[in-house]
């Protein structure tokens, strides 16, 4: 078959599978109709589900709680990238595409951030009328407890370092500085910090964490002449003249905490030199943001300026320290930071002292060191600030005068552990422990009587050694209760060995922010102190001798601005167990009192931001305890005004710029006179020949006031590349005022005589330079 004959055949004879089928070609036309309609809906939907909803718009505007606008807030719904900022209207404006439930955030630097959840449909136009609560203060930056004074670089504080150098009459003393703080009384010329009433002793001293156990030089029982430790190594302070939280220890009237130089940002070198003394200091950095050292050296010679000033006569040896000080810091890692502070001094004088049973010449010689290891490390993991410090103090004196030689020498050691933590941002967690060992060692020649050195008088021999161990631990937060409340809430924990104590001390500070510049504040607390070792010797101290107590009450309130710094604040002071002479046991804790007063303080502006800035603080209060009364081979006790009872203090410090960098300055006090007791009789020692004082009324008696204007005067000569010079006179007792100090009475107490203070009109005059290496 030819192959056209065989298509023609397959043609012609169509196979039996493609047979027309009606029935199956009717299925096949359903199925292609209902797909066709099924692609209709989809694209449908397609059209109608496909489509973006239609925007909603956001509309509002943005206030602060005065009404004002507020300016470039940020707008948005939280989790996305839609929003806007407002303008200077603080109108804001913008459209968004989601809906169902979203929160919107509005947030501006410095204030409280608002959120709102709402549920956004399609089309909507939403209104908003926001108002933005000002973020009063930090958590943790806040400064919540009252009667709180600070120095340092940081916001906030009361007076920077350069105003504490400045300061007429402080003689660059930190601790002069703050004795122009109310709240604190100078009794006399020195620089010993008596605070609401208390004695020196009532005022703990840190730092770094470590215990400065003797912080004056040339110690008397008034304090000392200066401050141990030179302003220059300290950055920062914390001051508290009462309600302090339970993290800086116990005292039952102060605390003053002090931070030491950081890592150096440059290498720089200082050298002083004066009418008195020439120092010299060098910052380096070994390794850039690595190892870093300050360093200095101070060497005193007085007796030149005695001279100058006509007192020579009134010294055997005119007054002579040196110190040496060292400070290594080292961060080996981001977030570590080991610091070691050491400082080391000398000190020598011998001075006139007339008393009625003895009048010679009072020799002193003493000897502070200083050493401690730091370690300040954050946890990054859990967020922990641990800080803690591992210290010893060494001191040693001898004192000589007429038949009373004494040898004293005390070292303490002390380990401090201290964590805190940023819990949220209404919440701060405080929490630490410290171990102290306390030697102490105590020989010599004690009078009988007090103040009866007379060499012939009748004296006891000591050689005592004391050891004793105290431990401490404390709780406290800051609570964000409200937002204008602030709350610090403490308790803290203490035992002494050889009093063999517990102490449990709670305490509580509130604070209530009107605004960012004005606070009222609250604190409440009990605090202990326990007696020095020295003071459980049999001979002249009492072996069950308890702890020392007092309760303290403060209410303040606070004004702040960028050139005004007002304070008020009243308080109240209860005293318990307090040691006083006992006629059958040497000293026992019999005693008790108060003291309570009012205390304002005034600043305008800071030294440099304008051209006359300064500050006025006056104080008021009225002290008494129960005390012993001497009647010569007895005491009687009296409930009578306290030794530092100083009813009015006043103070006046300014500082203004007379011309190009040509600086004058005028600090002023007045102090109601200190109470004293009066010797109305005498008792004869047939024996050694001389008298016993029988005190009167418990001081009943006045000092007439006190007042002092000091002056000075410098000029700041800028170098290249911030180096400096500075030529500075200044005259102590501008107006020469004779104020007396104390009586002293002849040998039989029948005539009394006033003692002038050593300083009449002084001066004194140098330079500093400031260079870079």
């Amino acid at each position: 078959m030819t192959l056209r004959n065989h298509l023609h055949s397959k043609e012609s004879h169509p196979s039996s599978d493609h047979t027309d089928d009606p029935k199956k070609s009717s299925s096949v036309r359903c199925i292609l109709i209902k797909l066709a309609f099924f692609l209709f809906f989809v694209l449908i939907a397609v059209k109608i589900f496909g489509q973006s909803p239609e925007a909603s718009v956001f509309q509002g505007s943005i206030t602060d709680p005065q009404g004002e606008p507020l300016q470039f807030v940020h707008v948005y719904l939280e989790g996305t990238a839609t929003g806007n900022v407002t303008n200077v209207d603080g109108v804001f404006s913008f459209s968004v595409r989601e809906t169902g439930p979203h929160t919107l955030v509005a947030s501006l630097v410095g204030f409280i951030p608002y959120k709102k959840t709402i549920r956004i449909t399609p089309s909507d136009t939403l209104r908003f009328e926001i108002t933005l609560k000002e973020e009063l203060q930090e958590l943790g930056k806040a400064v919540i407890t009252a009667s709180s004074f600070t120095t340092g670089n940081e916001e906030g504080v009361t007076l920077n370092p350069i105003e504490v150098v400045t300061t007429p009459g402080a003689a660059a003393d930190i601790f002069r500085a703050i004795q122009s703080f109310p709240g604190v009384t100078a009794v006399d010329e020195g620089s010993g910090l008596f605070v609401r009433g208390g004695d020196i002793s009532e005022t703990k001293i840190l730092l770094d964490q470590a215990t400065v156990v003797h912080p004056y030089k040339y110690e008397t029982p008034t304090g000392g002449v200066f401050g141990a430790i030179p302003p220059f190594l300290v950055t920062g302070t914390f001051f508290s003249s009462g309600g302090f939280p339970a993290r800086y220890g116990n005292a039952l009237s102060g605390i003053l905490a002090m931070e030491s130089q950081g890592l150096p940002d440059r290498n720089t070198a200082n050298m002083n030199l004066g009418l008195a003394a020439a120092s010299a200091g060098i910052s380096t950095q070994v390794i850039p943001d690595k190892l870093g050292v300050n360093f200095s050296g101070n060497q005193s010679f007085t007796e030149t300026m005695f001279r100058l000033n006509g007192q020579a006569h009134e010294f055997s040896q005119a007054p002579v320290s040196s110190d040496l000080n060292l400070n290594l810091i080292y961060k080996p890692q981001p977030g570590s930071t080991f610091k070691v502070f050491s400082f080391l001094s000398q000190n020598k004088v011998g001075v006139s002292i007339d008393q009625p049973s003895y009048n010679g010449n009072y020799k002193g010689d003493e000897s502070n060191q200083l050493f401690n290891l730091q370690w300040i490390k954050l946890l990054e993991e859990s967020e922990w600030l641990v800080k803690n410090s591992l210290s010893m103090n060494r001191f040693s004196k001898h004192a000589q005068l007429g038949g009373m030689d004494t040898k004293t020498r005390d070292i303490t050691y002390k380990f401090r552990s201290d964590w805190e933590k940023q819990i949220s941002s209404a919440l701060k967690f405080y929490s630490g422990f410290e171990a102290v060992h306390k030697e102490n060692r105590f020989s010599g020649k004690l009078p009988e009587h007090d103040d009866v050195t007379n060499p012939n008088a009748s004296f006891f021999t000591i050689n005592e050694q004391f050891d004793t161990r105290r431990f401490g631990a404390y709780t406290e937060v800051d609570v964000q209760a409200a937002y204008r409340l602030l709350l610090n809430v403490g308790v803290r924990t203490d035992y002494h060995k050889l009093a063999n104590e517990f102490t449990l001390d709670p305490r509580l500070s509130v604070k209530y922010q009107f605004d960012k510049s004005t606070n009222l504040r609250a604190s409440a607390g009990i605090y202990h102190q326990f007696p020095q070792p020295y003071e459980y010797n049999p001979q002249s101290g009492n072996p069950s001798l308890a702890s020392q107590q007092s309760i303290h009450y403060i209410l303040g309130f606070e004004h702040k601005t960028d050139l005004i710094h007002f304070r008020a604040e009243g308080y109240y002071k209860d005293y318990d167990q307090l040691i006083i002479p006992d006629n059958n046991l040497n000293l026992s804790n019999r005693g008790y009192g108060d003291a309570r007063g009012i205390d304002l303080f005034l600043r305008y502006s800071e030294f440099l931001q304008s051209r006359f800035n300064g500050w006025i603080s006056y104080s008021f209060l009225q002290s008494k305890r129960y005390q012993a009364r001497n009647e010569g081979y007895e005491y009687t006790f009296e409930f009578a005004p306290s030794e530092f009872d100083i009813t009015h203090t006043l103070n006046f410090v300014g500082k203004y710029r007379l011309f190009g960098m040509v600086y004058a300055g005028m600090s002023y006090r007045y102090a109601t006179g200190r109470p004293f007791t009066p010797v109305i009789d005498a008792v004869k020692n047939a024996e050694y020949d001389y008298y016993l004082p029988v005190e009167g009324p418990l001081h009943s008696e006045r000092l007439p006031d006190f007042q002092r204007m000091d002056i000075n005067l410098s000029y700041y000569w800028p170098l290249k590349n911030n180096q400096s010079v500075t030529f500075y006179l200044s005259v102590s007792n501008a107006l020469k005022i004779d104020n007396i100090t104390d009586y002293t009475y002849n040998e039989d107490y029948t005539h009394k005589q006033p003692v002038y203070s050593n300083y009449n009109r002084f001066y004194y005059a140098g330079v500093t330079a400031n260079i870079n290496l």
